[in-house]
């Protein structure tokens, strides 16, 4: 895949911010059985509609252009607020979806989620095939919710604590591109509203690994930045040992 950048949106960006989308909505608004110019004028309002309430409900949230090898192929607008990481709006020009990109995005922001200890949260139209791809990427959903678009399914990711450590025991993630299983988690240590713990993961006894920070993928924890230590290594797995202290979730 392209090296991957998310800049700021410009004021000479926003033909392209238009054309994005009116591409995400292209499918929907076909089936309204409308004249092309009575579509475009309804996607010029809508695209005005949804910017004002963005800019009114997030005013600090970054209207971002995704660009692969240097060419603007997206957007990914959020909200980095003291309590979560707000997906406002993750959309694609048709010719790049499914490569991965929307997944890369994600993992990132999940990453940065993780380092400050705040959830990733969204909101997805019932019936977007994208639920189901948020939900492979351990998003879950919460209460349903509104917006100036209409109904909306929220969705959340939390950075995973003890008990979803522990339960990814014996199911293999990948650690800087090599594969690496979670192998031991250790009892919890609750000390007021934080927990303290540790998990071993094996990786191939071959693998270079020394102490420092690497991305950790797992299918069911999401995307995170983890400080590991080798701590043993045998013929066939080297050991990277991880501890956590973080808040325990609410």
């Amino acid at each position: 895949m392209s090296a991957l950048t998310v800049r700021p949106a410009a004021a000479g960006d926003d033909a392209f911010l238009r054309a994005v989308y009116a591409a995400a909505r292209a499918e929907e608004v076909a089936g309204f059985g409308w004249a092309e110019e009575q579509a475009q004028a309804f996607l010029a309002m809508q695209y005005e509609a949804q910017r004002r309430h963005y800019r009114s409900a997030w005013p600090r949230a970054v209207d971002g252009i995704v660009e692969a090898a240097g060419e603007p192929v997206g957007r990914l607008y959020v909200d980095r607020g003291a309590a979560a990481v707000t997906v406002l709006d993750i959309a694609l020009l048709p010719g790049t979806r499914g490569s991965g990109i929307g997944t890369v995005l994600l993992r990132g922001l999940q990453a940065e989620a993780a380092a400050l200890d705040v959830p990733v949260e969204l909101q997805v139209v019932p019936g977007n095939r994208a639920v189901r791809w948020y939900g492979r990427l351990g998003f879950r959903s919460t209460e349903s919710g509104s917006s100036a678009s209409g109904e909306r399914i929220a969705m959340r990711w939390r950075p995973p604590g003890h008990a979803e450590w522990a339960a990814a025991v014996g199911v293999p993630g990948t650690l800087a591109g090599v594969r690496a299983l979670p192998a031991e988690c250790s009892p919890a240590l609750r000390l007021g509203p934080f927990e303290q713990f540790s998990v071993a993961l094996r990786v191939p006894a071959d693998a270079a690994f020394a102490q420092g920070t690497h991305r950790f993928e797992h299918p069911a924890l999401g995307a995170l930045d983890l400080f590991v230590v080798p701590s043993a290594r045998t013929g066939d797995d080297l050991t990277l040992t991880v501890a956590f202290a973080r808040t325990v979730a609410s």
